[in-house]
């Protein structure tokens, strides 16, 4: 005789069909991490950021590269004037500086001619310089004489000629050469090339204003 338990069964059907409660509705599951895409994605973001920038960056090197070689190129076809511009202004220097010492060189010789020419106009008979300095436009002379007036009719025709001024006595002494008695004398003035004596005057007394006249 067969016997079937029914009960079992019944119990272990509903045991599978039974489900938990709110599991109607569930998230399917992904088969990779979400943080780490995330993480991914943002190392490619910045990837991508550091190789466009370069790439601008290598652009404008390049532009300024070939700037600079445009700027060279100019440079170096202006090189050939612009040598002969410096080699035109170093020689017009050049001359510049000649010609300065040679006006240097011809003034002092007028002061010095003017100088002596004017000294020799005025000094009387009987009167010797024996050394005379001059130092910016501060004249020195030493001289010897016979007396005292010469050196004073000297220092006159000094006065008189325009050409000296504030012609002062320095000192006298008394000095002796062969025998005779003479007067030693120092004398000091300014001097100036141009004559502040009007244009007459100075026409009328040249002729009378040579050595030896009194």
């Amino acid at each position: 005789m067969i016997q079937i338990n029914l009960i079992r069964d019944r119990r272990v059907e509903k045991v599978a069909g039974a489900k938990p409660a709110g599991a109607g509705f569930s998230l399917p599951r992904l088969p990779f991490n979400v943080g780490i895409l995330a993480s991914v994605l943002g190392v490619v973001i910045i990837l991508v950021v550091i190789v466009l920038t370069m790439i601008s960056q290598k652009a404008q090197i390049s532009s300024l590269e070939s700037k600079i070689k445009g700027y060279n190129e100019e440079l170096t076809k202006l090189s050939g004037p612009k040598r002969l511009v410096d080699d035109y202004l170093q020689k017009q220097a050049a001359v510049s500086t000649k010609l300065n010492e040679i006006s240097s060189i011809d003034k002092n010789r007028f002061y010095t001619v003017t100088l002596l020419d004017q000294l020799s106009h005025a000094m009387p008979d009987y009167l010797w310089l024996i050394s005379m300095k001059d130092e910016k436009e501060l004249i020195s002379l030493e001289g010897m004489t016979f007396s005292n007036l010469i050196v004073a009719d000297f220092m006159d025709r000094l006065k008189e000629s325009g050409y000296f001024t504030n012609v002062e006595l320095a000192q006298t002494a008394k000095a002796e050469s062969e025998g005779r008695e003479l007067v030693k004398f120092s004398i000091t003035s300014k001097y100036s090339e141009t004559s502040n004596k009007p244009a007459s005057t100075t026409e009328e007394s040249g002729p009378t204003a040579g050595k030896g006249s009194k």
